[in-house]
């Protein structure tokens, strides 16, 4: 029983399979070729043994030299680092090339080796939560957070990505542009529903960082609502993510229901509504009922919720449709680092879950005071505010525009920022679009009815304009 109990509590190691892949290298026709194929798999630290450890150190040593590979070459190689002794020494170098059985599994034995180092840090996260958990140095939210975000920095990645030949990518680019031109739609990615938006973006696509920024009070969020409600509306079987962090999810459903509705805002917010109103109450949310819009209003969410949450929503739903974040500067980091800092950070790990997960992520952004302080208003992009890399990370950046947004300040009456008319046009900037072009894409904002339409749209009150 005792034995089984050590057995049990041992680190996870294969100390053969060290060997062998240390022994592989040795006797390889290519030692240096056969390196290269399990340097793209493990790293020295992912061999438990230490002397297993600084061989394959002293190999990677060789090859950065350009030097060969052999054991009187790697006994040199090690003396001169001073680690020979501590490498097992000249007989255990000449150990290595007898405990092979195939030379060429090399890549199956790195495998292996790079499963128990997993295994290790997995076990080291999970026992360090184990003791933090016992104590209360740290919120529980936080470790949770913590916990989260070491989990996924493992590296669960075993080295099959390689390199694409260009003859495969041609071939998946073509399928791709034929595809696209058995239809006379425009539009190849997610549709906003704004035509003149859709014709500069053609959609947005999967893998895209999308930033909407703006000055307070200009309509960003109504503006994405609007997006999200038109792209779940559209897709029913789509799921549509939104994650606030200032403002509840009921705040957000309101809004929602106002526009697809058509109904007055204030009324809805006082109950004062017409008998017509309250039919239209009626259609619109069974409307949004019946589409796969999920909210998050967790308030100071960190990046590293975000992920996990969005992972378990992909598996659940098989794919993501739309990702919106409200807003980026409110989303926390994993480290205790500068504002700008942790902006960036959030940026980059924006981007990553776009990718990784194969979804357009439009995210908010809060622009800097600056953009009020010159003659054209019409903001660019060092106006975002703890900008860092947000620029460099998103494929397509659009600012929100309304020119009576500044209209009593250029009157000579004071400051009247946030003094909008009720009604009236606004523009998108897009200063960025990886893909496409730049330009200005105009709509109409109706702020009664927390509404985005195209600007072609003569507006009737018995009509929907999103209908």
């Amino acid at each position: 029983m005792a034995d089984e109990l050590v057995d049990f509590k041992s680190a996870p190691q294969d100390g053969f399979a060290e060997q062998a892949v240390l022994g592989s290298i040795l006797i390889s026709t290519d030692p240096i070729d056969t390196l290269s194929t399990v340097s793209s798999i493990i790293a020295p630290n992912d061999f438990f043994q230490t002397r297993n450890r600084l061989v394959y150190q002293a190999m990677l040593a060789l090859d950065d030299a350009g030097r060969p590979i052999d054991p009187l070459v790697l006994q040199d190689q090690l003396n001169s680092m001073n680690q020979l002794e501590n490498s097992g020494g000249a007989s255990y170098l000449a150990e290595l090339g007898l405990v092979v059985p195939i030379a060429s599994n090399a890549a199956t034995y790195a495998a292996i080796v790079k499963e128990k180092a997993q295994r290790r840090a997995l076990l080291d996260v999970l026992a360090g939560g184990t003791e933090a958990g016992y104590t209360d140095m740290e919120p529980v939210g936080d470790l949770i957070a913590r916990m989260s975000g070491e989990l996924d920095s493992i590296d669960t990645e075993t080295g099959d990505a390689d390199f694409q030949e260009i003859a495969q990518v041609v071939n998946e680019s073509f399928e791709q542009i034929e595809r696209n031109s058995r239809t006379s739609e425009k539009v190849t990615g997610v549709a906003s529903g704004f035509r003149e938006l859709d014709e500069l973006t053609t959609g947005f696509h999967a893998g895209e960082m999308i930033i909407v920024a703006a000055r307070p009070a200009v309509g960003k969020t109504a503006f994405v609502l609007n997006v999200a409600q038109k792209v779940a509306v559209a897709n029913k079987k789509l799921p549509v993510v939104i994650f606030s962090l200032e403002m509840p999810a009921v705040s957000l459903v309101n809004r929602m229901l106002a526009s697809e509705g058509n109904i007055n805002s204030q009324n809805m917010r006082t109950g004062s509504l017409t008998d017509e109103e309250w039919r239209k109450l009626t259609v619109a949310m069974a409307s949004l009922s019946g589409t796969k819009i999920y909210i998050d209003d967790t308030a100071g969410i960190k990046i590293t919720e975000i992920r996990s949450k969005l992972r378990r929503l992909k598996k659940q739903e098989g794919e993501l449709g739309l990702v919106i974040i409200d807003y980026l500067q409110l989303v926390e980091g994993t480290t205790n680092e500068s504002q700008q800092q942790a902006v960036s950070s959030v940026s980059r790990n924006i981007k990553k879950m776009a990718m990784e997960l194969q979804v357009p992520i439009i995210a908010l952004a809060q622009l800097s005071r600056g953009v009020e302080q010159r003659q054209d208003k019409r903001p660019v992009l060092s106006d975002i505010r703890d900008s860092g890399s947000i620029e460099q990370d998103a494929d397509i950046v659009g600012f929100l525009y309304r020119e009576d947004y500044y209209r009593q300040e250029d009157d000579g009456e004071g400051s009247g920022a946030g003094q909008q008319d009720e009604d009236g046009p606004i523009e998108i900037i897009l200063e960025k679009n990886r893909s496409g072009a730049r330009g200005t894409a105009k709509m109409l904002f109706q702020k009664a009815y927390s509404k985005f339409s195209n600007y072609d749209y003569v507006h009737s009150e018995d009509d929907n304009p999103f209908a």
